[in-house]
C-alpha cells in the first residue's frame, strides 16, 4: 500500500467536531462560493435563482424552528447553485420593535432607569448599542448551521436604505389615499403601552367566570332581559343589547329600552345577525369601545362609543371603580351586581384569551387613534396572483386559507406606541393639521412653516418586512431599477411558516405588486410545525424545546439537518425528540465507513493516487463493458437521480432525503458493496480498475446529491476521493443528472438474485441456522435464462448467504430440507447437520402454541358483533390485518414443523 493512497484515506472513526470545524462557514465564505453577481445574469446569461431569508428578530437565538426553516432554504439554494444557476440567498435581521425595546427597557430597569428618564434620543442610543453588541448572535448561530447566504448583502431593517424605502412606502400610500389616521379598536398591551399586531398576540386557554346579568326593561315593569358575559367590568360601557333577528324569544323586545345595571343608562335592544343564538342567553351586551366585533355592530347601528378601561389596564369610569385594576374591578362589580339584585348566576367558562407575546398579560381591545392602511384595494391583485397560479403555494391547501383572509381583509393598524422602530413620517402644525413627507424639511416646505412636531409613534415592524423582497435588493423607493432588481426580482422561493401567511406573505405580495409592479416570489414553501413527542408545540414555558446548539454538539450539524428534514413531510407537523438525531448521526457514520471500505478496495487495485487519478478521470459509464452487479447499481443509481430531481421539482424535500438514504443504505451498501468484494476477487486488473472507479464515481454522485442536506461531511469526503485543493468545494460542482438510457437499463437479473438471497437468509433465520455455519443451497429452475443468471451470480449468492450453491434443472428435493419458491424458482436447504431437529421442534411447538393462541383471541374478538359494530372502522380493520398476518405466520410455522417431521 502506498503512503500517498494511505494518506488519502479517512480517519478510522467519524468525528463531526473535527469535520465541521475544518469546513466551517468562515472557510466557505472566504472562497466566495456563496456570492452572487447580477453581471453574471445580465452579461453571462446565467439563470437567476433567489431565496429570501425570513429575517430573524435581532433579539433572537437559534431554535429548532430556525433550524428547519433555514436548512430547507439552504437545500434549495445549494441545489440550484449546483444546477448552474446564479443562486442568491439574501440574508438579514429584523429590528423587532417591541421585542427589542422590551429587552433594553428591562436592562435599564435593573439599573434603576426608565426610558422616560433618558429621553427618546439617549434611549435609542442605548438600543443601538445593545443591537451592536448582542444583535448578531442569531446570525453567528446560523453560520454554525452551515447556511450558504451571500453574507455581503446582509440587511438590517433599520439600515439607511431600508429606512428610505419605508418612508417612501408610507408617503406614497398616504398620498394615494391608502393610509389614514382614525379611531378604531386595536390590540393593546397595558404593560408595553402599545398597539400590537395579531401576530404579537398569543392565544391561551383560560378559565373565567361567565356572569349572567339581568337588565330591567324600561317600559315593562318587572320584566328583564338577561345577558351572559365574561367581562362584567365593561357593563359600564354598554350602549345596546343585541339579539339575533331570527331568535323568536326576543323578537317582540327589539326596539325596547333596557337599563344598564350600576351605570343606570338607558340602551336600546337591537337586532343583528352577528349574535350567536346558542351562546349564553342569546342576548349580547354591546360594548363597542372594548370589543372589535361590538365595534362593527355599533358602526352598523350608529351607536355611541364609551370607554371605561384606560391605557394602563385600570378603570377610568365615573361609577366608583376609577383607578382599580380591570381584573379587581371585575370581581368587585360581580359583588355589586349581586347586592343590587342584578346577578342571576355565575358559571366557570373555559375559552381562549389573547395575551401579549412579550409582556404575557391579557391584551385589552382598546379604542384609540392610530394609523391604518386600507387593505381591500391592495388585496384584489394579490389574491388574483395566487388564484391565477402566478405564485404557487406548497402545499397547495394553504391557498384556501389565504383566499379566505384576503376576501375578508380588514384595515391594518400600522402605528406602535414605541420609540424603537421607523418613526412615522408625519408632522403636525400648531393647528393639528397633518403633513406627511419624506423628511422634516419637505414637511416644512409643504406646511409653509417650521413650527412642526413629528408624530411620536413608530411603524409596525411588519411595515418594513413587507418591503423585504425589494429592500434586500437595494430598492429605496420609486420606480428605480438597479442591476440587482433587474436580475434577481422577482425572487424564486420563499420558505416560511404558515402562521405568518397573513402578516408577512400576503402583505409582501401586496407590496411587491403595488410598489414594483410584479409579484415578489414565484413559490412559497410552508414549513411544518415542530412539536415534541407528545404532540405539543415547542415552547420555553413547557421546557420541551431542545437547544439546537447542544444537539449539534452531541450529534453534529449534518446529523441535525438530515434528521429534521427526514422527519418533516410537506404539510405535516413534525414530532421531534433529540434522540431522533441518532438517525442522522448513524447515517453520517454509515457514509464514512462505506467510504473507507471503498477506499480499501481502491488500495488493493491501484499502486498510488496518481494511477488512480488517471484511471478515474478517464473513466465514464459509457466505456463500462462489464455486467452483473455493476450494471444493476448503475441502473439503480440513475433511477435514484431521476426520483431525486423529480422530488425537487415537486418541492418534496422530505422525499429527497429518503430517496438518498434508501439508495445508499440499501442498494449501495447492503447489496452493491458486498457484491463488489466478491466480484473484485475474480476480476482482471482492468476489470477491477473499472469496478473501483464505478464504485467511487457513484459514491461521489451520492455525495453531490446529498451535499445540499449534509454540506460538511460531503465536502470532507469529496476532498479525499482524489487530492483536491482546499480552495475548491463540492458546492461548486455540477449536480449529476440521470441518463434516460441507464434509467431504462434492464436490471432484472440481479434483482432476481437479490430475491434469491433474501429468501435464503429468511430460511436460515426461520430455522435458526447459525450465522457462521456453511449451509447447502439447491436452486431448481426450469428456465434456461434463469439458470445462466444463477450460474453467473453463484459466487455472490454463495458469499452473501454463506451457502454452497448448486443449480439444477430437475433434480430431486433433498431430504429434510427447508424450501421456498421465488418467482417460480425453487430453493432447498438441507437442514441435517445444521440444527438439532429435536430442539428446533420444541422451539417451533412453543411458537406455534403462542401464535395459535393469539389467532384464537383475534378470531374471538372479530366474531363479537358488539366490537365489530361499535368500534371505529380503522380499529376493526387493524385487527383484521393482525389476524391475517398471524394466520400467515402460523401457516409458515406449521410448514416448518412438517419439514422437521419428515
Amino acid at each position: 500500500m502506498s503512503d500517498q493512497l494511505s494518506n488519502a484515506n479517512l480517519d478510522k472513526t467519524y468525528n463531526h467536531h473535527e469535520v465541521e470545524q475544518r469546513w466551517s462557514s468562515a472557510h466557505w465564505e472566504s472562497l466566495g462560493i456563496y456570492e452572487a453577481e447580477s453581471a453574471r445574469v445580465t452579461e453571462g446569461g446565467k439563470e437567476p435563482y433567489t431565496v429570501l431569508m425570513p429575517p430573524p428578530n435581532v433579539t433572537g437565538s437559534l431554535t429548532l424552528g430556525h433550524v428547519l426553516n433555514h436548512t430547507l432554504q439552504d437545500i434549495f439554494i445549494r441545489y440550484q447553485r449546483m444546477q448552474g444557476k446564479e443562486a442568491l440567498w439574501l440574508p438579514g435581521t429584523d429590528h423587532a420593535g417591541i421585542a427589542t425595546q422590551t429587552v433594553v427597557e428591562k436592562k435599564l430597569r435593573k439599573e434603576g432607569i426608565s426610558r422616560h428618564d433618558l429621553g427618546r434620543k439617549e434611549f435609542l442610543d442605548h438600543v443601538w448599542q445593545w443591537r451592536d453588541e448582542y444583535g448578531g448572535l442569531i446570525l453567528r448561530q446560523l453560520r454554525k448551521l452551515g447556511i450558504s447566504c451571500d453574507w455581503r448583502r446582509n440587511l438590517f431593517t433599520m439600515d439607511e436604505s431600508a429606512s428610505m424605502a419605508v418612508k417612501h412606502a408610507f408617503v406614497t400610500l398616504y398620498r394615494d389615499g391608502l393610509i389614514y389616521r382614525g379611531k378604531r379598536i386595536i390590540n393593546w398591551c397595558p404593560v408595553s403601552q402599545t398597539a400590537l399586531s395579531d401576530e404579537e398576540v398569543i392565544m391561551k386557554q383560560r378559565t373565567d367566570k361567565l356572569v349572567y346579568v339581568r337588565y330591567p326593561l324600561v317600559k315593562r315593569p318587572g320584566e328583564y332581559i338577561t345577558i351572559a358575559t365574561v367581562r362584567p367590568e365593561t357593563i359600564l360601557a354598554d350602549v345596546a343589547i343585541a339579539v339575533n333577528p331570527d331568535d323568536p324569544r326576543y323578537r317582540d323586545l327589539v326596539g325596547e329600552l333596557a337599563v344598564v345595571p350600576v351605570a343606570g343608562r338607558h340602551i336600546p335592544v337591537i337586532a343583528d345577525s352577528y349574535v350567536d343564538i346558542e351562546f349564553g342567553t342569546g342576548a349580547l351586551k354591546i360594548t363597542p369601545a372594548h370589543d372589535p366585533n361590538d365595534y362593527d355592530v355599533a358602526e352598523r347601528h350608529n351607536l355611541p362609543l364609551i370607554s371605561v378601561v384606560g391605557r394602563d389596564g385600570h378603570m377610568i369610569d365615573d361609577f366608583g371603580y376609577k383607578g382599580m385594576d380591570r381584573f379587581d374591578a371585575r370581581e368587585k362589580i360581580i359583588v355589586d351586581l349581586e347586592e343590587r339584585g342584578s346577578l342571576v348566576k355565575v358559571e366557570e367558562y373555559e375559552h381562549n384569551v389573547g395575551y401579549s407575546e412579550r409582556a404575557d398579560v391579557v391584551v385589552e381591545p382598546y379604542l384609540s387613534e392610530q394609523w391604518f392602511v386600507r387593505m381591500k384595494p391592495l388585496a384584489e391583485k394579490a389574491l388574483d396572483a395566487v388564484n391565477d397560479g402566478q405564485i404557487t403555494f406548497h402545499p397547495s391547501h394553504w391557498i384556501s386559507t389565504y383566499r379566505h383572509w384576503m376576501e375578508n381583509i380588514q384595515d391594518w393598524c400600522i402605528s406602535r406606541q414605541l420609540w424603537w422602530g421607523h418613526r412615522i413620517p408625519a408632522w403636525y402644525d400648531t393647528e393639528g393639521k397633518i403633513w406627511v413627507a419624506g423628511s422634516y424639511e419637505e414637511a416644512c416646505h409643504l406646511a409653509g412653516t417650521d413650527k412642526l412636531v413629528q408624530d411620536e409613534d413608530v411603524l409596525d415592524t411588519w411595515f418594513s418586512s413587507w418591503l423585504w423582497p425589494m429592500t434586500t435588493l437595494g430598492w429605496t423607493g420609486g420606480h428605480q431599477e438597479n442591476d440587482d432588481l433587474k436580475s434577481f426580482y422577482p425572487t424564486s422561493t420563499l420558505v416560511t411558516g404558515p402562521d405568518i401567511i397573513f402578516f408577512w406573505v400576503a402583505r409582501m405580495i401586496m407590496a411587491g405588486i403595488y410598489f414594483n409592479g410584479d409579484i415578489p416570489f414565484r413559490d412559497v414553501y410552508f414549513t411544518s410545525i415542530i412539536r415534541d413527542m407528545k404532540g405539543r408545540k415547542l415552547s420555553k414555558s413547557l421546557g420541551n424545546s431542545p437547544d439546537p446548539l447542544k444537539v449539534i454538539d452531541t450529534y453534529g450539524t449534518d446529523a441535525l439537518r438530515f434528521t429534521i428534514v427526514y422527519i418533516a413531510p410537506l404539510g405535516q407537523d413534525v414530532l421531534f425528540g433529540e434522540e431522533k438525531c441518532e438517525l442522522g448521526r448513524n447515517f453520517a457514520t454509515k457514509i464514512w465507513n462505506a467510504t473507507r471500505l471503498v477506499f480499501m478496495q481502491r488500495e488493493k487495485v491501484f499502486d498510488d493516487m496518481d494511477s488512480f487519478r488517471h484511471a478515474y478521470e478517464a473513466f465514464s459509464f459509457d466505456s463500462l463493458s462489464i455486467q452483473g452487479a455493476d450494471r444493476w447499481i448503475l441502473g439503480r443509481y440513475h433511477r435514484m437521480l431521476e426520483a431525486y430531481h423529480h422530488a425537487f421539482a415537486q418541492f418534496r424535500l422530505n422525499d429527497i432525503v429518503k430517496i438518498i438514504y434508501d439508495f445508499f443504505r440499501g442498494d449501495y451498501c447492503d447489496w452493491y458493496l458486498e457484491a463488489l468484494k466478491v466480484e473484485l476477487a475474480g476480476s482482471s486488473h482492468d476489470e477491477a480498475a473499472d469496478r473501483v472507479c464505478l464504485a467511487v464515481s457513484i459514491l461521489e454522485g451520492v455525495l453531490k446529491v446529498l451535499h445540499p442536506v449534509m454540506p460538511f461531511l460531503t465536502d470532507e469526503i469529496w476532498h479525499h476521493i482524489i487530492d483536491r485543493p482546499l480552495d475548491r468545494s463540492i458546492a461548486k460542482t455540477a449536480m449529476p443528472h440521470p441518463d434516460p438510457l441507464l434509467v431504462q437499463e434492464d436490471i432484472s437479473a440481479f434483482t432476481l438474485v437479490q430475491s434469491i438471497i433474501s429468501e435464503t437468509r429468511s430460511i436460515r433465520a426461520l430455522f435458526s441456522v447459525p450465522h457462521d455455519m456453511q449451509a447447502d443451497l439447491v436452486i431448481r429452475s426450469s428456465e434456461s435464462e434463469a439458470i445462466l443468471c444463477f450460474n453467473q451470480f453463484s459466487e455472490i449468492i454463495s458469499s452473501l448467504t454463506k451457502c454452497r450453491v448448486s443449480i439444477t434443472e430437475n433434480g430431486e428435493r433433498p431430504p429434510s430440507s427447508a424450501g421456498a419458491v421465488v418467482e417460480g424458482h425453487e430453493l432447498f436447504m438441507p437442514l441435517k447437520g445444521l440444527i438439532s431437529f429435536e430442539k428446533e421442534k420444541v422451539r417451533l411447538e412453543k411458537e406455534i402454541s403462542n401464535v395459535s393462541g393469539y389467532v384464537t383471541r383475534l378470531e374471538k374478538k372479530l366474531s363479537n358483533r358488539g366490537f365489530v359494530d361499535n368500534a371505529p372502522q380503522d380499529v376493526v380493520q387493524s385487527e383484521k390485518e393482525k389476524l391475517a398476518e398471524a394466520a400467515a405466520s402460523l401457516s409458515k410455522l406449521k410448514a416448518n414443523m412438517d419439514v422437521l417431521s419428515e
